[in-house]
């Protein structure tokens, strides 16, 4: 790893350009890597791994002059940005329209801009002379991560990018040495040399019921009007969730309402017919008090508040959903980017842990997966020095392809190789499953390590107590604000509401008996009984 010496301002990289043909480790997030790409004098082509980071560059919530502008749904398609000056998102279905409007763009004059998926490299191929264009491929760490479901569309960026004038392989949290797939060996890694260091808090929280404990968290906002952390008020909360069932079951558990909550994940068949009855969002709307996030949005995307709090919801009896220390943590803790923030750098982790502790080690699984490895080498060896016949080539390809994203095998530039990506996927997927969240020490203990590790900055790991303290039950006071908040400004009905008279049958009676106003003003049990003694209704 070679340290680079990086021209930085206030947190953020002033460079006219990065390294050429290498991976570039900035560190930090958020600190302004894409922008050199989407700014300077070179024709760029930027691979990101979502539609929400290309919206998100392509709609933000800012004009050049300052002004705030929600994006709605309809008002977003791909495209010239409307905002950003010569910057093309391309994304979603390549239909004919997309294609056209492609074209006249490349066949206009000065600097190119393209901000595409991952899966669009293939296919922009057949479009531009790619030795015109620099590649960056943003968030790279997502080629090991999302292998098991996005291996055509990573194995596209991997056949093309040295056709490229460059490349760089951009992330702040980039994939470990140890995991690292043997295309990328040879390829030398820049590590930016900041002088200054960001800290960051996590605030571990071990229970059995992950989500149960989410929706506690919301309740605490909701009979509060805030979360009260170290004296300081969080008024908007934004769950990092990446699973749209869980999202709903908190939904329902919590009966919040489409004025107070927002959803950003994939908006497809699947998730809409998931989330049924509820609407699906994104970054670039208005932001709400909760704020549902999946992995769509963990990485790259910017988000504005001024309160906002981040929390990570993980269940080990839900693999999607359980996030690395070293590689999801430090992304998610840099997505608020409003510097006067106070939370802006810290995490409220919530997660449970695997029933029991007997498993088969890493050391044994490296061994396994290794043995895998050496098998399918030799499967290759014979293969390719076996004069095979086209029609024996294809039935072998085909019975590649059955066996699907799990395959050893691959068949590439007429050969056959071993796709290392698979058995380092293997490996990182068992790590965090069976190490990490193996217990409440050892998930500590891997903050410990990474934070170190990865971001350079000081970590702070703050005692569970501390957590448990953020969702004490709420005060007769603070639960008769909210119920009269609530009576006043709505006539429907309100589980809250019940909720709150079954803890306290007085205020009920009270509201029956003498009407709002009247209760409003009466703050304790005692000045409320009396006013009810007037009326003999005690």
């Amino acid at each position: 790893m070679i340290k680079l010496d990086i021209q930085e301002r206030d947190g953020f990289l002033i460079m006219k350009d990065f390294p050429k043909n290498c991976i570039f480790n900035k560190v930090k997030t958020g600190c302004g890597a894409t922008t050199i790409a989407l700014t300077n004098d070179e024709n760029y082509i930027i691979a990101v791994p979502t539609t929400e980071l290309i919206e998100n560059k392509c709609y933000p919530i800012n004009d050049k002059d300052g002004n705030v502008k929600f994006w709605k749904k309809h008002e977003r398609k791909s495209g010239l940005s409307p905002v950003v000056d010569n910057l093309f998102g391309l994304y979603g279905d390549f239909t004919i329209e997309l294609k056209k409007k492609l074209n006249n763009y490349l066949s206009t004059t000065g600097i190119k801009k393209i901000i595409c998926t991952y899966d669009k490299i293939a296919k922009l191929m057949e479009f531009i002379d790619a030795k015109e264009f620099k590649i960056l491929i943003d968030e790279y760490h997502n080629l090991l991560k999302q292998y098991s479901f996005r291996d055509k569309a990573i194995n596209g960026v991997l056949a093309h990018f040295k056709e490229f004038k460059s490349y760089c392989f951009i992330s702040a949290t980039p994939i470990p040495n140890n995991l690292k797939p043997a295309i990328f060996n040879d390829i030398p890694e820049y590590i930016a040399n900041w002088n200054t260091t960001d800290e960051i808090t996590v605030y571990p929280y071990h229970t059995n019921t992950p989500y149960m404990i989410a929706a506690k968290f919301i309740k605490t906002y909701q009979s509060k009007d805030c979360l009260n952390v170290n004296g300081v008020e969080s008024k908007e909360a934004y769950f990092f969730i990446n699973s749209v069932t869980e999202i709903k079951a908190i939904l329902k558990q919590t009966q919040l309402t489409e004025d107070n909550y927002r959803i950003i994940c994939a908006d497809n068949p699947k998730n809409r017919r998931t989330l049924e009855g509820y609407t699906i969002s994104s970054s670039a709307e208005a932001p709400k008090k909760f704020n549902f996030i999946t992995s769509k949005s963990f990485e790259g995307v910017d988000f504005h508040s001024e309160t906002g709090l981040c929390f990570v919801v993980s269940n080990v009896m839900n693999r999607h959903t359980l996030v690395s220390i070293d590689m999801d943590i430090p992304q998610i803790v840099g997505r608020i980017r409003t510097k006067a923030n106070p939370f802006r750098n810290k995490v409220v982790h919530i997660f449970n842990t695997k029933a029991i502790d007997h498993y088969t080690t890493l050391e044994d699984m490296k061994q396994a997966v290794d043995e895998e490895v050496k098998a399918a080498q030799e499967r290759a060896d014979m293969l390719n020095n076996t004069k095979l016949s086209e029609a024996a080539i294809k039935q072998q390809i085909d019975e590649i392809k059955k066996v699907g994203v799990e395959s050893y095998l691959s068949y590439q530039e007429n050969k056959f190789v071993v796709n290392d990506m698979v058995a380092k996927l293997q490996l990182y997927s068992y790590y965090i499953a069976t190490v990490v969240y193996q217990s409440d020490k050892s998930l500590r203990e891997t903050y410990a390590q990474s934070g170190i590790a990865v971001t350079k900055g000081k970590w702070h790991i703050a005692p569970e107590k501390f957590v448990k303290e953020l969702i004490t039950k709420p005060t007769f006071r603070e639960l008769h604000k909210q119920y009269c908040n609530i009576k006043a400004n709505s006539m429907a009905f309100n589980l809250e509401t019940i909720d709150i008279e079954h803890e306290h049958l007085i205020l009920g009676r009270a509201y029956r008996k003498l009407g709002i106003n009247t209760l409003k003003r009466l703050r304790t049990i005692k000045s409320i009984k009396a006013e009810l003694e007037k009326l003999g209704e005690m």
